[in-house]
């Protein structure tokens, strides 16, 4: 292969990943003049500086020497990118209203990706076995995983889990929160050998309720655990319903399970009974009754066990009246569902709780952006346009991180030391 080709290559390589010229020659450590010659054909590349450089754009060596891959277009896919099995008609969901979001998505991965790979961050490859071997999705199943998946955070059995995000993030899972404007799209989950587990949920399912959050992220949490050889999952907003009922429009068996997993980890029984023994008790205090007698099970006592367990509703109405738990009949699980969660916020004098945490974007994503700045490697409208933000507000994240220069030297003393040595 000739120099001119290698360099178009490499050309072509530089500006898929969206990077300058300039951020190329400081991460090679060369005059910026060598990169434009390289290009250019007129410059000869040595093995390092093609190794170093291809993992800079995240290809392998091969795409810059193979006789066959001459016409690699810029618009070929990474391998590893798992954004594209969501468009798969196989999915759970169609996606095709937010289509738009998806693509913003994928972009959002290769970036990601490219930051990786700029700063060194990409780290040993992930396994894609599954944390626990389950051999049948049934409910049982998914009621064993909960609670050794709870043992194995240091959780115990009697205790609500309200903030999911913190777990995830916690786990290593990449949680971001978007508008999306398919009915049934609750979430996305995506996973790489190179890179991990990516989630990202619906936004606009927090205008309803903030709860109904916590549960789709305890639902791609169980993605996570145990479906990341699938790459890429759609998930049905019925999952913020902790739906799992044939009407909740599930057709493939990991959709079923991450739901019956979600609603035994955030409502295991062993605490929920509990806790709701307690509230009929106060119920019974108040009527000067005993429990028996008059601790009936009320609409309002349900919201206050949804608002204990950090679910909606709709989701405790759900668990209350599943198989195997039965704490209410059908007919009541009918008649409360017909009430108005509003209401019973009103009656009981309390409110759902609102996930600030949830962001945009990532926070390793964003300090990786920033990072990459600071060393040279993206100038800041390259910042902007990866935030997403305009270029006055990118410019006051750097000032506000304020990142100190590495001297080279532990103290500002030793750098006299060494001025006056000089």
């Amino acid at each position: 292969m000739d120099y001119a080709e290698l360099g178009r290559r490499i050309r072509l390589a530089r500006e898929e990943a969206l990077l300058s010229q300039d951020a190329v020659a400081q991460y090679l450590e060369l005059p910026r003049s060598a990169v434009s010659l390289i290009e250019g054909g007129k410059r000869k590349v040595d093995s390092l500086e093609l190794q170093k450089f291809s993992r800079l754009v995240g290809k392998s060596i091969l795409f810059f020497l193979d006789e066959e891959s001459g016409s690699v277009k810029t618009s070929d896919v990474d391998e590893d990118d798992p954004t594209q099995i969501l468009f798969s008609a196989n999915q759970a969901v169609d996606i095709s209203p937010d289509r738009d979001q998806i693509e913003r998505f994928r972009q959002f991965y290769r970036n990601f990706a490219n930051l990786a790979r700029m700063l060194n961050r990409v780290p040993s490859p992930y396994s894609t076995e599954p944390l626990y071997n389950i051999y049948k999705p049934t409910p049982a199943a998914a009621k064993w995983m909960a609670l050794k998946e709870r043992a194995r955070l240091g959780l115990r059995a009697s205790s609500p889990v309200r903030d999911m995000f913190t777990i995830l993030e916690s786990e290593g899972v990449r949680v971001m929160s978007w508008p999306l404007q398919t009915p049934k799209l609750g979430g996305c989950f995506i996973f790489s050998p190179s890179l991990g587990s990516f989630v990202l949920v619906k936004r606009n399912l927090g205008a309803s309720s903030a709860n109904m959050l916590n549960f789709v992220l305890a639902h791609e949490y169980c993605h996570h655990l145990i479906h990341r050889q699938q790459k890429g999952i759609t998930c049905d907003s019925e999952a913020g319903r902790g739906s799992v009922l044939p009407s909740g429009n599930y057709r493939k068996p990991e959709e079923y399970f991450a739901q019956w997993f979600a609603a035994n980890f955030l409502m295991p029984e062993e605490a929920l009974v509990p806790r709701l023994m307690t509230y009929l008790e106060k119920s019974a205090s108040a009527s000067g009754s005993d429990v028996g007698a008059s601790g009936i099970i009320t609409a309002e006592i349900v919201m206050h066990l949804a608002l204990d367990f950090g679910v909606s509703y709709t989701a405790m109405l759900n668990r209350m009246a599943s198989k195997g738990i039965e704490l209410i009949d059908q007919s009541t699980y009918k008649q409360f569902s017909a009430l108005k969660p509003g209401t019973l916020l009103t009656r009981i004098e309390r409110s759902v709780p609102r996930f600030d945490e949830l962001k945009q974007f990532p926070q390793e994503y964003t300090e990786m952006a920033l990072e990459a700045y600071c060393l040279g490697y993206i100038s800041l409208n390259k910042l902007a346009e990866l935030l997403e933000i305009p270029v006055e507000e990118a410019k006051a994240q750097v000032e506000a991180r304020n990142a100190p220069l590495d001297l080279g030297v532990s103290s500002e003393l030793e750098l006299l030391s060494d001025i006056e040595n000089a």
